[in-house]
C-alpha cells in the first residue's frame, strides 16, 4: 500500500514539475509584439488660452512592451469671454500632440511636445491685433493611470503639466506682452480600445 501511495506520489510530482518550469522559463512565453491603440478623451485645460477651456481629443497609439508612442489631435472650446484680452475674442484653440510613454502596470507616465492655434473672433466689429502671433509651442509631461473594464477596453485618466515655449505675444513697436500663462494644465478622462496592425 505504501509503495502503491509513493507512485502515485512520484507520477503526480513528475507531471506538475514540468509544466511548472516551462511556465516559469522565460524563453516559453514570446514578448508580445507591436499592437495599436485607439482613444477617446474629454478634457479640461487652464493656461493653453487666455480662459479656461474643455476639449476633446482623438489618438493613435502604438504599444510595445512597456512603452508608446502617442500621435493626438485636439479641440479646444472656450469656456467664458476673455474681456480686455488684446488678441480679440477667444473662442477656441486647437492642437497637435506626440508624446512618448513608459508603462508599468496601470501607471503610465509621458513626454508630451504640442503644437497649436488660438482662434479669434473679432469684438463690437474691431479686427484682431494684427501683430498678434496666435501660435503656442508647450512641451511638458503626463502622467495617469488605465483601468481595464473588459477585454477590449480601458479607462485612462491623466493630468498633464506644460511649460511654454512659444505663446501667443501683443507686439507694439519693441515691447512685447504674452497673452496667455506661461503654464499650462490639462486634465483628463478617456477610453482606449486595442487595435490590430494586421
Amino acid at each position: 500500500m505504501l509503495n502503491a501511495a509513493r507512485v502515485a506520489l512520484l507520477i503526480a510530482l513528475s507531471l506538475v514539475l514540468p509544466a511548472r518550469a516551462y511556465a516559469r522559463d522565460p524563453r516559453s512565453a514570446s514578448p508580445p509584439g507591436v499592437y495599436g491603440e485607439l482613444d477617446a478623451s474629454s478634457m479640461l485645460a487652464f493656461g493653453l488660452m487666455p480662459v479656461a477651456g474643455i476639449g476633446v481629443s482623438s489618438a493613435l497609439a502604438l504599444r510595445w512592451l512597456d512603452a508608446s508612442l502617442w500621435l493626438e489631435a485636439r479641440a479646444f472650446k472656450a469656456l467664458s469671454r476673455n474681456e480686455g484680452a488684446f488678441l480679440g475674442q477667444v473662442t477656441g484653440a486647437e492642437a497637435g500632440a506626440a508624446s512618448l510613454c513608459r508603462h508599468r502596470e496601470a501607471v503610465f507616465l509621458c513626454y508630451v511636445f504640442q503644437l497649436g492655434a488660438i482662434h479669434v473672433s473679432a469684438v463690437d466689429g474691431l479686427r484682431p491685433q494684427a501683430s498678434s502671433v496666435p501660435w503656442f509651442v508647450t512641451s511638458g509631461a503626463r502622467g495617469g493611470a488605465e483601468w481595464r473594464v473588459s477585454r477590449h477596453l480601458q479607462v485612462r485618466g491623466f493630468l498633464e503639466l506644460h511649460l511654454a515655449l512659444l505663446r501667443p505675444l501683443l507686439r507694439v513697436s519693441t515691447l512685447a506682452q504674452g497673452q496667455t500663462s506661461r503654464v499650462a494644465a490639462i486634465a483628463g478622462i478617456g477610453l482606449t480600445l486595442p487595435v490590430s496592425l494586421r
